[in-house]
């Protein structure tokens, strides 16, 4: 029996299953092995991931992060800020931000930039030439022999620099080895090392002049010859008005704040002030940088800027001062004038408003190479006006006989003379006996000795007088002047360098011929500038002192006023004083004021470091207000070390002309009235006295 045939094709097809069975388990299997192997992989690398981020060995860490803690692929782009002006009391700015820089020129660049543009040159011309073809190989030897690098970049800056072109050819020759000074045609490598890379031309660029270099190389375009001139910027703070009240406003620096976190510094530098108004007033002027930081790859490009990576920083603000700079510039100008013509070593003034209290000049100048200079030490002022102390806040001073108008008046005030009682007084110098203590008081001048009034003790600066009187008085009543008047304590206007003066030791009281007749006449005790013109606005006003103030003072505000002596004892020392000018030691003023004053002055020894004091040397000083009914202004000068051999050292000849001087152009700019007259001239008394004859005259 026949057996039924098995197609062909059915057989091989069984044969083909049966041969995959055994791969695709191999398959299977495989896979199956390669998917346990990846999750225990990822397992594996995520348990490392989270060993390296919850344990991070050192050196990881190292590698990873900065000193201050910050990941090594944070990049920080600061943007700075301007700081806030300082603008005077009529918004005239007084310092500001801009923009500064420094011009240099690398001459090695300079001269290789030449060389290449010869070059150029030569093969655009090789090229157009119909003999091209029969040249030899371009060579240094075959360029021009003419190329002078240097000329053509000072004719070229000449322009946009604003110096002749003559003038930068001979700073960049100077800097340049002789045989160097054009682009020879056999260069070697030592030569081109011999080049300077960094030859300063400038290091004081204005912004206009960092914006005219700028504008020149993009019109000249990148291959020109102005591509060797570079200019580095930088933020610069100006005074507008150069070194008028410079040391007032004082200087600013760089500084880098710290972390708060790590304490060490941020790499963000801001600008601070070191000196003057910048230091006392730089919370308010300082600007707070803005920055983005941002997450960056190893090429330097930008991957993520997190949610707190920007701040926007913002500028500082604006501060006025009380100061006027066209009253500073008097100030300043006649305060020169009398140290040079007096060759003294030194001078000091203030000009207070004497109803706000608001300073409008304070200045003060030492003469370079003086011994005056010397001994006060501020060297610092000669290498910037910016650094210079602040004398006339810091360093107090014996005022001799400047300083009597408040002991004067303290005796008026507590009873103890009148202004015309007669004071009994030896037609010599005065010994003063209290126990075994001895003191003798002698004047400056022969016509102060014998009796006089009261009133003649102030307006001829007698003191003997002043001693006599202050001998009426307890030490607590004396200590008691110094107090109401402030002279134990510093007046507060904002610098942090302000000294309180000096008052005598406790032991200076024990007998009545040391401190209390001491102080009576100015010595004994040392006080500042501001606090002799902040005291002395009580006989410019109603017998209170206002607060002196560094900024103005909104019309009609509460001044706070502290009273120290009655309007009737004010009314009488004022007279008295206006006296000082009519008769007195003032009597130089009488030819300069064209206002009504009075004041008082004071010609002070110079104390000894050695001990004791100078016989021939002098502090000079006065006090004016003005005008006499209605004061408006005071002022304090005083020259410090006048030559004696130029003849005038007292303070009534020549800090009281100076104080008259500044006074009248003052009070002229702020629109006081005046007939422009000399108010005490004796020929304008003789004048008046004819006009009033003539009016009563009969026909």
């Amino acid at each position: 029996m026949n057996q039924p045939q098995t197609p062909r094709s059915s057989l091989s097809n069984t044969n083909s299953d049966l041969d995959l069975k055994p791969r695709a388990r191999g398959i299977a299997t495989g896979a199956r092995w390669f998917v346990v192997g990846l999750a225990v992989a990822i397992v594996g690398t995520s348990a490392r991931v989270y060993q390296l981020k919850a344990h991070p060995a050192p050196e990881l860490v190292g590698s990873m992060e900065r000193t201050n803690g910050r990941p090594i692929q944070e990049r920080t782009t600061i943007a700075t800020h301007a700081r806030g002006a300082i603008v005077d009391a009529r918004g005239r700015k007084l310092a500001v931000d801009t923009v500064g820089g420094t011009l240099f020129v690398d001459l090695r660049d300079l001269y290789r930039d030449a060389l290449n543009r010869a070059i150029a040159a030569e093969k655009v011309a090789r090229r157009k030439s119909s003999e091209s073809s029969e040249r030899g190989p371009m060579t240094l030897a075959s360029l021009p022999a003419d190329l002078d690098p240097i000329r053509e970049l000072a004719k070229a800056l000449e322009g946009p620099f604003g110096v002749s072109a003559a003038e930068i050819a001979r700073a960049l020759d100077e800097k340049t080895p002789e045989d160097l000074r054009t682009l020879r045609r056999t260069m070697s490598e030592d030569d081109w090392k011999r080049l300077k890379r960094y030859v300063v031309l400038s290091e004081t660029l204005t912004a206009e002049q960092v914006d005219a270099i700028a504008q020149a190389k993009r019109e000249a375009g990148p291959t020109s010859i102005l591509r060797g001139a570079h200019v580095e910027t930088r933020p610069e703070r100006i005074l507008p008005y150069g070194d008028t009240a410079a040391a007032l406003i004082g200087f600013t620096g760089f500084n880098a704040p710290r972390d708060p976190v790590t304490k060490e510094q941020t790499g963000r530098e801001r600008v601070r002030g070191l000196s003057g108004v910048e230091s006392s007033a730089d919370k308010r002027l300082a600007s707070e940088p803005g920055f983005t930081t941002a997450i960056v790859d190893s090429s330097g490009s930008v991957m993520a800027v997190p949610a707190s990576g920007f701040v926007a920083g913002e500028p500082g603000d604006d501060v006025r001062l009380s100061i006027d700079i066209v009253i500073q510039e008097i100030v300043e100008r006649r305060l020169r004038e009398t140290v040079q013509k007096s060759n003294a070593g030194g001078g000091r003034c203030i000009v207070v408003d004497v109803h706000s209290g608001e300073i409008l000049a304070a200045y003060d100048t030492l003469r370079s190479g003086s011994n005056y200079a010397k001994a006060v030490e501020d060297k610092f002022a000669a290498h910037d006006a910016r650094l210079a102390r602040l004398r006339w806040v810091t360093d107090p001073f014996e005022p001799g006989s400047i300083f009597k108008p408040f002991v004067w008046a303290w005796a008026i005030e507590l009873g103890k003379a009148r202004a015309s009682e007669t004071i009994p007084l030896p037609a010599g110098p005065l010994t003063i006996v209290d126990g075994r203590a001895k003191r003798t008081i002698r004047e400056a001048h022969s016509s102060s000795y014998g009796t006089k009034s009261w009133h003649d003790c102030l307006t001829k600066s007698v003191n003997a007088g002043m001693a006599t009187v202050a001998m009426r008085m307890t030490n607590d009543q004396m200590m008691s002047c110094l107090r109401g008047f402030g002279f134990d304590r510093p007046t507060g206007i904002g610098f942090k360098s302000e000294t309180r003066g000096i008052l005598p030791p406790k032991d200076e009281w024990t007998n009545k011929t040391r401190a209390l007749a001491s102080v009576s006449f100015g010595q004994g005790i040392a006080v500042t500038p501001l606090q002799l013109v902040h005291a002395f606005t009580a006989f410019c006003r109603d017998g209170s002192m206002v607060p002196l103030s560094m900024a103005p003072q909104a019309t009609g505000s509460v001044s706070g006023s502290e009273p120290v002596v009655s309007e009737k004892t004010m009314m009488v020392t004022r007279e008295t004083m206006q006296d000082v000018i009519r008769e007195g030691t003032g009597k130089k003023l009488k030819d300069i004021l064209v206002y009504s004053g009075f004041g008082k002055s004071g010609t002070a020894q110079l104390v000894n470091p050695k001990g004791g004091y100078f016989q021939d040397r002098y502090m000079s000083s006065f006090l004016l207000g003005a005008p006499f009914d209605a004061p408006e202004l005071a002022i304090l000068v005083t020259i410090e070390d006048p030559d004696k051999s130029k003849g005038v050292t007292g303070g009534g000849a020549l800090a009281g002309p100076c104080a008259a001087h500044i006074m009248n152009e003052s009070l002229e700019y702020l629109g006081v009235p005046t007939d422009g007259q000399l108010v005490y001239s004796d020929k304008k008394k003789s004048g008046d006295a004819e006009v009033a004859a003539a009016a009563v005259r009969p026909e």
